[in-house]
């Protein structure tokens, strides 16, 4: 008995002692989707979503005032950014615009918002910053328009960045929302 009581504290011990792994972040919007509500198709939809090659990878990134950047090898986007980044827009901007905006391109899209992130990441100063272009196509037309933000982090760490990045993607999403055209 005495035996199992030592090896069961040996494997506690052990078991505390190894790193706790990554910590994962899922990226998605704090609007509440409606359970069996039918979502109107407005005829919009999200086209190509394109995200800098430095910051398309499963780390956090990190800006160094020297140029340099760094990706988190222990704090990680729990999916593909180009994928959370289309359904978290998806949801921002059917809310913010009050129209059904679908995630991906459809025969019956009329209008389409094509997506570029530039920058999103951290920087040496203790803030978050986030660059994106976007596109507004409506048949022959086509509309640029960019967005460049930083916001302060609330505290050290990576959760802090995380939580500055998704603050400053929903205020993207209300840009692009007021950029649409009110009716197609």
């Amino acid at each position: 008995m005495r035996f199992l009581s030592l090896l069961a504290a040996l494997l506690l011990a052990a078991c505390s002692s190894q790193p706790s792994g990554p910590q994962t972040y899922l990226l998605r919007s704090q609007v509440a989707t409606g359970s069996g509500v039918p979502i109107v198709d407005s005829g919009i939809a999200l086209g190509t979503i394109t995200v800098a090659s430095y910051i398309d990878q499963p780390g956090l990134v990190l800006a160094r005032g020297d140029g340099k950047v760094h990706a988190a090898r222990n704090h990680v986007w729990a999916e593909p950014l180009q994928v959370s980044l289309r359904r978290y827009l998806a949801t921002q901007l059917s809310s913010d615009s009050g129209r059904g905006i679908a995630a991906s391109a459809t025969m019956s899209t009329r209008v389409r918002v094509d997506v570029t992130v530039d920058q999103l990441h951290g920087d040496g100063s203790g803030s978050a910053i986030l660059v994106a272009y976007w596109d507004v196509i409506s048949g022959e037309a086509r509309k640029t328009y960019s967005f460049s933000e930083q916001e302060a982090l609330a505290g050290d760490g990576y959760a802090p960045l995380v939580k500055a990045e998704e603050s400053l993607l929903q205020r993207l999403a209300g840009a692009i929302a007021a950029s649409l055209p009110a009716a197609i």
